[in-house]
């Protein structure tokens, strides 16, 4: 009788929760996953505008074969953005779990430096891009984590003003707005990946390092020891989060290839979204498997 009654209030529970899923689930289905549904079947046609509007004949796998065998921009792009994408991966994570290291210890200013972190999501907010766009800049720039470039550009940016006021000529003001613009840049596409890595770090018990230290363990082993390997599932995290992240940014070079063939060929362009997508989950599929072996193997 007990197990009938659990029974049922285990059933209500279950249809209260879907009643407060269902929303999405029906938006997902009519907003996202029957156009996605839509450009699949595209893949398979040759699509051109009617007086009735798209017509489609059927070409099969045409679309695909010329994709792998005769776009030769099309191959060219992914190696670009492979190249691209394995140096600044490597370079954001590096420099994430190193400033997400020095943030976790105690200094004067901490608090501040933390909640700067925050930044490329307050940047990041309709009210504040729209006032970027009012002072002239793109607020694709500041998609992508270009914001300073808004700000110190040769023509709107009123860092630059500031500087030019000082008499600096502007041969050093663009040298300056290239550097330091590299340096944002990384900051404000590393800033998400610092926070998970200091959540993790002060998620790691603190007698650990206590006891390594009376073994006379450095700084430099403490980390490779129990910092690293205690870090895994942030590191996994993070990696993925920047592949995805990477991968759908509007400067990478095969999105950018795709949206302009969206324009003058809708079926091929189809055709290369659903190819990208499928690398992208490979991609993702292959970091995981990696990183969460080495995950088990150290537990």
């Amino acid at each position: 009788m007990k197990k009938r009654r659990n029974r049922t209030l285990l059933t209500r529970t279950d249809k209260t929760g879907l009643l407060f899923v269902l929303p999405f689930i029906i938006g997902f289905i009519w907003l996202f996953f029957k156009p996605l549904l839509e450009s699949l079947r595209y893949t398979f046609h040759r699509v051109t505008v009617g007086p009735d509007g798209l017509v489609l004949d059927p070409i099969q796998f045409e679309n695909y074969k010329y994709m792998a065998t005769t776009d030769a921009d099309f191959i060219k792009s992914l190696i670009t953005m492979a190249s691209d994408m394995a140096i600044q991966i490597l370079v954001i994570m590096f420099v994430s779990i190193f400033l997400a290291v020095l943030l976790t210890d105690k200094f004067p200013g901490r608090l501040f430096f933390r909640t700067s972190l925050f930044l490329p999501m307050i940047f990041g907010a309709a009210p504040v891009l729209l006032a970027f766009q009012a002072l002239g800049g793109d607020s694709q720039m500041s998609e992508e984590g270009n914001a300073f470039i808004m700000l110190s550009g040769e023509m709107t940016g009123f860092i630059n003003e500031i500087i030019q006021s000082f008499g600096i000529l502007t041969p050093l003001i663009e040298k300056f707005t290239v550097y330091a613009g590299t340096l944002f840049n990384l900051l404000w596409s590393s800033a998400l990946q610092i926070i998970i890595f200091i959540i993790g770090l002060q998620a790691i018990p603190s007698h650990l390092y206590e006891v390594a230290k009376m073994e006379g363990a450095t700084k430099w082993e403490s980390f490779w020891k129990i910092t690293f390997p205690l870090l895994m599932p942030s590191i996994l995290l993070c990696l993925v989060y920047s592949i995805i992240d990477f991968f759908n940014s509007s400067s990478n070079p095969v999105v950018v290839l795709i949206e302009q063939n969206m324009i003058t060929r809708l079926d091929y362009a189809c055709t290369q979204s659903w190819a990208y997508a499928v690398m992208i989950f490979i991609v993702v599929l292959i970091v995981n498997a990696i990183v969460s072996r080495k995950i088990i193997s150290l537990d």
